[in-house]
C-alpha cells in the first residue's frame, strides 16, 4: 500500500529514485524493503442482507380499498287482504354491472300483473342489450323505463285495457347505482343509522306534503295516497326521473312497492335493514307490513353492499 502511494507521488511530483531513497529513509523506511511493505488485500467477508419484510397492511384498510361487492335478496308476498299479486320483481347479473327492478301493476286481476311483468321483462331486455353496446348506465336506466312504458302501453291498446304499472330500476356499475322512477315504487339509501328515500313519488299527496298542505304521517293515511298522477302505460312517452347514487361499504340499498312502505314507517324499515342476512330482512319486512295491515302487495329487493 506504502509502495502504491509513493508510486503516486513519484509520478505527481516527478520524484527521481534518489529523493526516493532519501525521503524513505527520513521517515524510517528502508528503500530496499519498500517493496515488500505491499500487500493484497483481501476482500472482507461480505454478508447479504435481507430486504426489510414489507409492514404487513391493516385488514381493515385492505378491506375498505377492495372493490364493493353485492349480496342481495328479494321477495314478493300478495298480503293480507288483496287474492292476488300484481307486483313483480327481477335483478339481473350482467357481471360488471347488476340490475334491480321493482314494478307495482295496476288495472285489475288479469290486467295489473301482466302490466308489471312487461315493463320488468322489457328493462331487463334493454339493460341487457345496452350492456353489449356499452351504453351509459344513467342513458340505459331512462331507455329501459322508456321500453317498458311503449310495451305496456301497446298491451293495454291492444287489449282495450287501463293496465299500468309503477317502476323503479337501479343499476349497479363500479360502486353507483344509477336509479329511474316512474310512480310511487321507492329506492332507498341506508347507511350509518339514517335512510333517505332517493326517488320521488308520482303522487297526488307528495305533491300536497312538498307543497306544506299535509305532513308525511297525514299523507300516509290519506285516503287517496294511492292516486298517481305518472305510471307506466298511460301514455305514449313518460318523463322518467332519474338519480345517480354512489354507493359505500355497509349500505344498504332497498326497491320496494307502496305495499311495504305505506304500511312499514320508514324508521321500522331502517332498524329491519339494520340485520346482515338479506333473507332475513325481506322475510322480516314482510313480516312487519302483514302484522301492520297487509292492505296491498308487498316486494322488496335488500342489497347489501359489502
Amino acid at each position: 500500500m506504502v509502495n502504491s502511494l509513493w508510486n503516486f507521488l513519484k509520478r505527481f511530483f516527478g520524484m527521481d529514485c534518489a529523493w526516493e531513497a532519501m525521503t524513505l529513509s527520513r521517515v524510517g523506511i528502508d528503500p530496499a524493503s519498500a517493496r515488500s511493505l505491499t500487500r493484497v488485500l483481501q476482500p472482507v467477508h461480505t454478508v447479504r442482507l435481507r430486504p426489510e419484510p414489507e409492514e404487513l397492511e391493516d385488514p381493515e384498510e385492505a378491506r375498505m380499498a377492495a372493490p364493493l361487492k353485492l349480496s342481495w335478496h328479494g321477495i314478493t308476498d300478495p298480503g293480507l287482504v288483496r287474492d292476488h299479486n300484481e307486483d313483480n320483481f327481477a335483478f339481473l347479473d350482467l357481471g360488471a354491472r347488476t340490475l334491480f327492478v321493482v314494478a307495482d301493476g295496476m288495472g285489475g286481476h288479469d290486467a295489473g300483473e301482466i302490466a308489471s311483468a312487461l315493463a320488468v321483462k322489457a328493462v331487463c331486455s334493454e339493460v341487457r342489450e345496452g350492456e353489449v353496446r356499452g351504453t351509459d348506465p344513467l342513458a340505459l336506466v331512462e331507455r329501459a323505463v322508456q321500453r317498458a312504458n311503449t310495451e305496456v302501453k301497446r298491451e293495454a291498446s291492444r287489449k282495450g285495457s287501463n293496465m299500468g304499472t309503477t317502476l323503479s330500476v337501479a343499476l349497479v356499475s363500479k360502486g353507483i347505482a344509477y336509479v329511474g322512477s316512474v310512480g310511487d315504487s321507492r329506492v332507498y339509501w341506508i347507511e350509518n343509522g339514517s335512510i333517505a328515500q332517493i326517488t320521488e313519488d308520482h303522487s297526488v299527496v307528495a305533491k300536497l306534503v312538498a307543497a306544506g298542505q299535509l305532513t308525511k304521517e297525514e299523507a300516509r293515511n290519506h285516503p287517496r295516497s294511492n292516486l298517481l298522477y305518472r305510471t307506466i302505460g298511460n301514455d305514449d312517452t313518460v318523463t322518467v326521473n332519474t338519480y345517480r347514487k354512489e354507493l359505500t361499504r355497509g349500505g344498504t340499498l332497498l326497491l320496494c312497492t307502496d305495499g311495504l312502505w305505506g304500511e312499514v314507517d320508514d324508521e321500522d324499515i331502517r332498524r329491519v335493514c339494520r340485520e346482515e342476512d338479506t333473507d332475513l330482512i325481506c322475510a322480516r319486512l314482510v313480516q312487519k307490513a302483514d302484522a301492520n295491515g297487509g292492505k296491498d302487495n308487498i316486494t322488496a329487493i335488500v342489497v347489501k353492499i359489502i
